[in-house]
């Protein structure tokens, strides 16, 4: 009865999502910084920056105020970041209060506090997937940056336990210029037991609430050289489960060719950003702040259309979501009697690519 019980919850779950895809473009999702804490070193990231005097951690009872607010705003997927989220002291209470709510939790951690307890405590928490950072093909170079001896050790130890654990484990790398050979991260990867891959594309703009990526050399790129680096990803699939669809790095190669991208960001619509203070934002990088997330119960949405940055955390959610945005603006045309403005909606060959792309990553057994 268990089982068929969890199998039909599934079901509902499904049918709940796809009504949401038809009738509102799908559900939102957000990044969720819970302190600007990091203890990690990284030469591409301002948080080191951050004094012990100017941390900050959510306070866990208005984490949930703010969960309840969001999720009744239609977003049901999060992704938990830092900052280093494994420092917040209430980081499992947080997650297993989204996750009972409906949530699809994902975390990303530099695995210096992954220990077994840690894997216990987010398996009890509901976390679905963890993005563990991974800066370069091997052991010593990656901790020479990240400023945490011993920490693939670790990452080695604690992956297994993590598949047991049912947790979906997927390497993060920041595309810098640590990363001198994209071909031998397959091999690295296989020794820490990680088997999938997303890569962060190197950021330089951001809002001033978020202590992203600094102006480093290590992510000072020519055009000619990112999309050098975009073209041996795609190489790379062909080796590795690499999760970004190849359709958002063709993106990013036309971005950087001085061409016309073909999808724009939903950043402000679909997916926003939550800082350590409570506000909320359109995204990491604009500073248009949309005000505290308990006045986002009221804040309309807006289709920004942004093309400023290459912040993949919502690009690439945009493109995957472009046929459910289609198609729920196509019924909406519909329905005002806009027969074939509605009918182009349906027809746009980029609904295609944008229903491959969600394949893409399903197949490679990505977030979605």
């Amino acid at each position: 009865m268990l089982n068929n019980g969890s199998h039909l919850g599934q079901i509902r779950k499904n049918l709940t999502l796809l009504k949401e895809a038809v009738l509102n473009g799908g559900p939102s999702f957000i990044n969720f910084a819970l302190t600007n804490a990091c203890n990690a070193k990284c030469g591409f990231c301002t948080f080191p920056k951050v004094e012990a005097k100017d941390r900050v951690y959510v306070d866990a009872r208005k984490a949930k105020e703010a969960l309840d607010i969001l999720y009744d705003r239609g977003i049901w997927y999060i992704t938990f970041v830092g900052g280093e989220p494994l420092l917040h002291p209430r980081v499992w209470d947080v997650i297993g209060y989204a996750k009972d709510k409906g949530i699809v939790c994902m975390m990303s951690t530099n695995a210096s506090y992954l220990k077994e307890s840690a894997v216990r405590e987010m398996k009890e928490a509901g976390l679905g997937t963890l993005f563990i950072s991974i800066d370069a093909p091997s052991a010593e170079e990656h901790e020479r940056n990240r400023g945490l001896p011993g920490v693939c050790k670790n990452i080695k130890e604690m992956v297994p336990l993590l598949k047991q654990a049912g947790i979906n484990c997927i390497a993060s790398v920041t595309i810098s210029k640590v990363v001198k050979n994209y071909f031998k991260l397959a091999d690295f990867l296989k020794e820490l037991g990680l088997e999938k891959i997303t890569f962060s594309n190197p950021m330089i703009l951001y809002s001033d609430s978020y202590a992203g990526y600094s102006d480093s050399p290590l992510i000072d790129y020519t055009p000619q050289e990112i999309i050098q680096v975009f073209q041996d990803i795609k190489r790379l699939k062909a080796k590795f489960r690499v999760l970004n669809p190849t359709a958002a790095l063709n993106d990013m190669i036309r971005f950087f060719s001085r061409e016309t991208v073909k999808f724009p960001c939903l950043g402000g619509y679909k997916s926003f950003y939550v800082d350590w203070k409570l506000d909320v934002y359109p995204c990491q990088t604009l500073n248009e702040k949309m005000g505290t997330v308990y006045e986002f119960a009221r804040v309309p949405f807006k289709r920004l259309y942004c093309n400023r940055c290459i912040n993949e955390c919502f690009r690439e959610p945009s493109l995957m979501q472009y046929i459910a945005i289609s198609i729920s603006d196509a019924l909406e045309d519909f329905r005002e009697g806009r027969v074939t403005r509605g009918f182009d909606r349906l027809w746009d060959r980029k609904n295609l690519i944008s229903f491959w792309a969600s394949v893409e990553e399903w197949r490679a057994g990505g977030r979605i």
